[in-house]
């Protein structure tokens, strides 16, 4: 398969008043053209910042991103508005994203206005209620306000507003984290069907292994700003190598009828990460750390076709 987006040793700091946060450390990663990149890991480890990064809502410290082989980050101003048409965002408060004092018409017209896609109001319009009637928005809600909506048609306006600049790529930082568990299959199977039918590409972020696991074609599982591992969605469930992927997997919750399941608890302290010492990072919380575990950089590579670990037990 073709790569849409490459990022190549793509790092983000942010200067604080105790040192520098290392939220994005050193990212090398490909997502293929038409497919699912699942971003997994707890809260903190950078998966949003990355996502913010791609559609260059945030500008990095150090690395590089491709899009078809153009660097993201040397765009100028006007390059940069004609890029984003073709990446776009869906946030994960499907009530924060939304302004307030605009109709749903109103919001999904505003980027198609911005960025002068048609050449009059009827033909926006005309636009917009193709949308609305692509995720299942009724018409009856043209003229009314986010707050007059539950959470899912909130998330339904967001996927609209991302859909109508046509993009082949399309960052999901937590699209269903918000909504209730019946919603969310909703909103994930048709951020599906959309896909199967515009060939849309995604980067899809969350912290719910189930969830990625429904979506997903590969998997990165993040950690402190680092990616410790990736490979193809069943092979991460079927043969997780790193010891904190692993812990995750272990982590999910199963329903036992009786007894239980041994469960591998993760002990130890987490690393700050403000100016982390060379090292792995998952190193004090590691049940299978040894003294090279801290010696220096721990090196992401190839341990099978397809499956990339960072850990020096492999």
């Amino acid at each position: 398969m073709e790569t849409l987006v490459r990022m190549s040793n793509l790092k983000k700091y942010f200067q604080t008043s105790s040192g520098m946060v290392h939220a994005v450390d050193g990212i090398n990663m490909e997502i293929k053209k038409g497919s699912t990149l699942g971003v997994v890991g707890e809260s903190g480890c950078g998966k949003s910042t990355l996502g913010r990064l791609l559609v260059r809502l945030l500008e990095p410290t150090g690395g590089e991103a491709y899009f078809n082989d153009q660097n993201i980050f040397a765009l100028n101003k006007a390059e940069t508005k004609k890029f984003r048409q073709k990446m776009q965002m869906i946030f994960q408060d499907p009530y924060a994203s939304l302004n307030p004092r605009m109709t749903i018409s109103q919001t999904i017209a505003q980027p198609m206005k911005i960025n002068k896609i048609y050449d009059n109001n009827k033909d926006i319009l005309l636009r917009v209620e193709e949308l609305m009637e692509t995720v299942g928005l009724a018409p009856r809600y043209e003229n009314s306000y986010p707050h007059e909506l539950d959470g899912g048609r909130r998330q339904r306006i967001g996927i609209a507003r991302a859909l109508s600049l046509n993009p082949e790529f399309i960052v999901c930082d937590e699209p269903v984290s918000a909504l209730d568990v019946s919603i969310q299959a909703q909103i994930l199977n048709l951020m599906m069907d959309l896909q199967d039918k515009m060939g849309l590409t995604y980067m899809f972020i969350t912290h719910n292994l189930s969830v990625v696991k429904h979506i997903s074609d590969e998997i990165a599982v993040m950690y402190l700003g680092q990616c410790v591992e990736k490979c193809e969605s069943k092979e991460l469930f079927k043969n997780p190598l790193h010891p904190y992927t692993q812990a995750l997997l272990n982590a999910i919750p199963t329903p036992v009828l009786k007894g239980g399941r041994d469960r591998k608890i993760i002990k130890g302290e987490i690393t700050s990460p403000i100016d982390p010492k060379p090292g792995c990072r998952f190193a004090p919380r590691c049940p299978y750390v040894q003294e090279g575990c801290t010696k220096g950089e721990v090196e992401f590579k190839e341990v099978s076709k397809g499956h990339f670990v960072q850990c020096i037990l492999y």
